[in-house]
């Protein structure tokens, strides 16, 4: 069974790099992007099964992101989990389309619970 692929975007990179270290040692395929244009960038060459993104991004924010990934042909039903440290800010991301939102800084094992219950099927065992 192909094993799930999760993409992260998040304009930091010791955020970003901390996120596909753990998301790897669990055994998820990893992408990741650096802001909004480049997470669409990387969606349109391989369709991830879940996506990871921050809040508040240059370039592109997630609700932006979030709209355009929707828009896509077979991207309406992709799971997007949303985080950040405002809560008004989550409240944006999840009218704009997001399936979950975490409040940063989260634990990472609450993040995992979040992706494992979002991707059942995912070939891991979780």
């Amino acid at each position: 069974m192909k094993k799930a692929c999760v993409l992260v975007v998040d304009d930091d990179p010791d955020v970003r790099e901390l996120l596909l270290f753990m998301l790897k040692v669990k055994g998820y395929d990893v992408m990741a992007a650096a802001d909004g244009k480049a997470a669409l960038d990387a969606i349109e060459q391989q369709c991830p099964s879940l996506v990871v993104t921050d809040v508040m991004m240059p370039e592109m924010d997630s609700e932006q992101l979030i709209r355009e990934v929707r828009a896509r042909k077979g991207c309406a039903d992709l799971p997007i989990v949303a985080m950040s440290a405002y809560g008004d800010w989550l409240a944006k991301a999840y009218i704009s389309g997001a399936t979950e939102t975490v409040r940063k800084p989260c634990d990472p094992l609450d993040l995992l619970d979040v992706i494992s219950r979002l991707l059942p099927d995912d070939g891991l065992g979780h």
